[in-house]
C-alpha cells in the first residue's frame, strides 16, 4: 500500500504542481536564478542532507515559522508524471506539517523516490505558504538552495553547515576537479551563482 503522502490524484497533482510553479521557474537550473520572485535570504547547502532524518524536522521547523498546511516535495527532473505511468503515483510528495519528522525518511526513501535516477536528479521543497521554497540538484552540482522570506536564520535551526562564498567554491571545485582539474567549470559556476544568491 502507497503512503498517503504520496500523491495519486490527478487534480490534487495539478493544484500543488501550480502553487509550485508560482515559486519555482521549473524549467530553469542552477546556477541561474529558479525562483518566480526575490525572497530576502538564500542559503546553499549539501545535496546530501536531504536524505537525513534532521532534514525532515528542518522542514518541520519552517513550516511551524511560515503556518504552512502542507509541505511538498515535487520531481522536476524526470517528470513528476513520469513516475505516474511506472508506479501510478505522481512524484510529488505532501506532507502534514505534524508528521514531518515520523514521516519524512519513509516516504522517501521509497525506491521510486529517492533512487539516484529520481530524487539523485532535479527536484523541489515549498511550504503552502509561498513563503520558502528549496531547490535541489544532484545531478550536476551536488548542492541546493533554501530561499526563505523574513529574517529567518537558517543555521540557528539545523545542524547542516550552510555555505558561504568562500566554502562554497571550495565545495564546487571538489565536486568538479576530477572532471575538470582547470576549475574552469567550478570557478564560472561559483561566478554565476554568487551573481544570482547572496549566501
Amino acid at each position: 500500500m502507497l503512503p498517503s503522502e504520496l500523491v495519486v490524484d490527478e487534480a490534487v497533482f495539478s493544484a500543488l504542481r501550480r502553487d509550485c510553479e508560482k515559486l519555482i521557474d521549473t524549467r530553469k537550473r542552477l546556477p541561474d536564478f529558479v525562483f518566480q520572485r526575490s525572497f530576502d535570504k538564500y542559503f546553499a547547502i549539501e545535496h546530501a542532507h536531504i536524505y537525513r532524518k534532521e532534514f525532515g524536522a528542518f522542514l518541520f521547523e519552517l513550516s511551524n515559522m511560515f503556518k504552512d498546511v502542507t509541505v511538498n516535495f515535487m520531481l522536476l527532473d524526470p517528470a513528476p508524471t513520469d513516475l505516474f505511468h511506472r508506479d501510478s503515483f505522481f512524484g510529488l510528495a505532501s506532507f502534514q506539517p505534524e508528521r514531518l519528522i515520523e514521516r519524512y525518511v519513509p516516504v522517501m526513501s521509497i525506491k521510486s523516490i529517492v533512487s539516484p535516477a529520481v530524487l539523485g536528479n532535479v527536484g523541489t521543497f515549498w511550504g503552502s505558504s509561498l513563503s520558502w521554497g528549496i531547490f535541489c540538484d544532484r545531478i550536476s552540482w551536488e548542492m541546493d538552495v533554501i530561499a526563505v522570506s523574513g529574517s529567518v536564520d537558517v543555521p540557528a535551526i539545523t545542524d547542516f553547515r550552510c555555505l558561504d562564498a568562500s566554502t562554497l567554491s571550495g565545495y564546487i571545485e571538489s565536486q568538479y576537479y576530477v572532471k575538470d582539474p582547470s576549475n574552469l567549470i567550478a570557478s564560472d559556476f561559483t561566478r554565476r551563482f554568487l551573481a544570482n544568491y547572496a549566501v
